[in-house]
């Protein structure tokens, strides 16, 4: 006669079997594609505070004239660019509206931006809505003009103003097949009120830099990460060197001080240091003065960053 205490002790085999049984099978799926990434690694700051807002100019809705109509309205204004180049073209608002608001801008006689607005959320939360770029050849007044999808004065969708935000006037490209990374003086962005990329194919730099306050910033991709020699491609005029200079990648921080070649257009290739950048994805790097000896700080045409050998 077979005992109750003998159907327990087989039926928690049994149990302790099919727990196996689950246990196996799970074991034989596939592995998860992405548990290797783990949390992303953040790139850390730069180590000296530098100024986003300069060479950022913002036009009133207030300085504008507006003229209202049944279920649009146009905005317009007469703006001075501080300097010439490149900007993102924002504009600042207010929206409780249940649906987005059609925009557009124009700059001057070329630039013609379209986009739409979403609600903020509240009548006092002001966003900007960026709405392209915007290039201008030179700089001295431009006209502006905002045609808005509705009423836009007052509550409940409000334009508060139009920004010019600096922007790069081209992309930086990825890092190349041997390694190294290029940056150009046009692919960088010039947070500045005098220093701006100057096109000519005599110059094709980073010019005018009259101002120790301006910087310029390049954002670039690392596929390849590694320790770096950082090159600069400068030039100076003829009693105009001395001035103290930091070159930024991330947190890291290499000084140098401006060589005097003769021309703000005779090229030099100044060999600064070493950084390591051992993370994959976007890095950024900065050229900010500390201290302008002679008129102007440099010229510079180009940043280059070439892979350090391994011995």
């Amino acid at each position: 006669m077979i005992s109750k205490t003998f159907f327990l002790g087989f039926g928690m085999a049994l149990l302790s079997v099919g727990i196996h049984l689950i246990q196996a099978e799970e074991s034989n799926l596939p592995p998860d594609p992405f548990g290797h990434l783990g949390k992303t690694s953040e790139i850390p700051d730069y180590q000296l505070k530098v100024d986003r807002s300069r060479g950022t100019f913002f036009i009133p809705a207030k300085e504008g004239k507006y003229v209202e109509g049944s279920h649009f309205a146009n905005w317009s204004w007469m703006m001075k660019a501080i300097r010439w180049g490149n900007y993102f073209v924002a504009v600042k608002y207010s929206s409780v509206m249940n649906s987005k608001v059609g925009l557009q801008v124009k700059v001057g006689d070329e630039a013609l931006l379209k986009g739409y607005a979403p609600r903020t959320g509240g009548p006092k939360k002001v966003e900007n809505v960026i709405m392209g770029y915007a290039y201008l050849p030179e700089n001295g007044e431009y006209s502006l003009t905002l045609l808005t999808g509705d009423k836009s004065k007052d509550p409940p969708f409000s334009v508060k103003g139009i920004e010019f935000i600096p922007a790069p006037e081209s992309k930086a490209l990825g890092q190349s097949i041997d390694g190294s990374i290029h940056l150009d003086a046009k692919t960088a962005t010039t947070y500045s009120e005098k220093m701006r990329y100057e096109p000519k194919a005599v110059k094709n730099c980073l010019g005018f830099w009259v101002d120790e306050k301006d910087w310029a910033e390049w954002e670039f991709d690392v596929s390849r990460p590694g320790k770096f020699k950082v090159k600069l491609v400068q030039g100076c005029g003829g009693g105009n060197g001395g001035s103290e200079v930091a070159v930024l990648v991330d947190d890291q921080v290499l000084r140098f001080k401006v060589e005097d070649t003769g021309g703000f257009q005779n090229w030099k290739i100044r060999e600064l240091g070493e950084v390591e950048l051992s993370v994959k994805g976007d890095h950024k790097l900065a050229i900010k003065p500390l201290q302008k000896t002679g008129k102007a700080v440099m010229d510079v045409r180009e940043v280059l960053l070439t892979p350090v050998e391994e011995k």
